[in-house]
């Protein structure tokens, strides 16, 4: 597998000296070119788009837009980002109820990401915390709990849909995985308050809830259809699979989204945290969070071959999920240059010039 990487632009703050500095260092170039590894090329996942892909995202884009959440430019911009596309690539094997229920799954996220991102909610502590218990009521109780606040209506709406199917574990994990995200969320927000950098060791870790990918690994069950003992989940060999999927896609996503997130001064991001920690510049940081990527994909293929048995019956599901892990990965890695959320209208030259 190639390791193969080219240059793209971006605009970018200059190369920090290593300290404990709790702000994101001062712009002094507009741009920097630098040079994305091709994790693409190095991931040995197989990549497939649910054939249900058009009719269900368009069905569940009418569903959301129902709501009337986003408007104007930011309604342009959210439909451009193809989370529709996002949901096939991540279920390839959906049926079609349940890819446009993940379909619904997926809007609510990225709808509740861009508050805590970028919106209202990005440095409101006693907001996110509000919204926060808003989003677990609407789990515990969707078929009572009411909300004025659209996007916690969003979830509860497709929760109580999904749970018309999903297994008893399957609906326990997704809460609990839900609870885990919307706390993590919240300790985000007080570190942008704040304005605090955390070392790599503390960020990987709250990294793996802040990226909500918990929730989207209890909904590859749901999408399958499937019934897992809770003793598989205990297992040692699938929690660090789970862990080493949700890294790989969660630190690409950070490179990916680089430009993005410090254009608006966030540090919460693996690039930053690797140049303000080990006192590198834009590519050294880069280069660093490749290699990690790399290495995390090694040590993936390598305990997936490690996996133990429960039985021919619950073997053949344990295989359905691991897979499902491997779809998700490789999915959000096409998505981030299929969609134009982090690379614009450049999205298809960038993806192109790269390989």
């Amino acid at each position: 597998m190639s390791s193969t990487t080219s240059s793209t632009v971006f605009s970018a703050p200059p190369s920090p000296t290593p300290s404990c500095a709790s702000s994101l260092p001062d712009v002094s170039d507009d741009q920097v070119t630098f040079l994305l590894p091709d994790i693409i090329d190095y991931c040995p996942f197989e990549l497939k788009v649910n054939p249900h892909y058009k009719a269900a995202s368009a069905e569940s884009d009418a569903w959301f837009d129902s709501f009337a959440i986003h408007k104007g430019a930011k309604y342009t911009e959210f439909h451009r980002a193809k989370f529709g596309l996002l949901t096939a690539m991540s279920y390839p094997e959906a049926s079609y109820t349940h890819l446009r229920n993940c379909c619904d799954f997926m809007s609510w996220l990225f709808a509740f990401d861009d508050l805590t991102d970028d919106g209202g909610l990005r440095e409101n502590i006693e907001g996110s915390k509000k919204a926060a218990w808003i989003m677990m009521q609407a789990l515990k109780n969707p078929k009572t709990f009411k909300t004025e606040f659209k996007v916690g209506e969003t979830l509860r709406s497709f929760w109580e849909r999904a749970c018309e199917t999903a297994s008893e574990g399957t609906q326990r994990r997704f809460i609990e995985t839900t609870q885990l995200y919307v706390d993590a969320i919240c300790r985000q927000v007080v570190n942008r308050r704040h304005d605090e950098i955390p070392t790599i060791e503390t960020f990987v870790k709250l990294r793996r809830d802040t990226s909500a990918v918990k929730l989207v690994f209890a909904l590859v069950e749901y999408s399958l259809n499937l019934d897992l003992p809770d003793e598989v989940f205990e297992d040692p060999m699938i929690q660090s699979l789970e862990e080493g999927a949700n890294d790989i896609l969660t630190w690409a996503n950070d490179m990916y989204s680089f430009n993005v997130e410090q254009s608006k001064g966030d540090t919460q991001n693996l690039v930053v945290i690797a140049m303000n920690e080990l006192g590198l510049d834009v590519q050294g940081a880069v280069d660093y969070v490749g290699d990690m990527i790399r290495q995390r994909i090694d040590q993936y293929v390598m305990e997936k071959h490690c996996v133990p048995s429960w039985g021919e019956e619950v073997d053949a599901q344990v295989a359905k999920y691991v897979e499902g892990l491997e779809y998700w990965v490789i999915g959000v890695l096409h998505w981030s240059f299929d969609s134009e959320r982090y690379f614009g209208a450049e999205h298809e030259r960038i993806k192109r010039d790269r390989i």
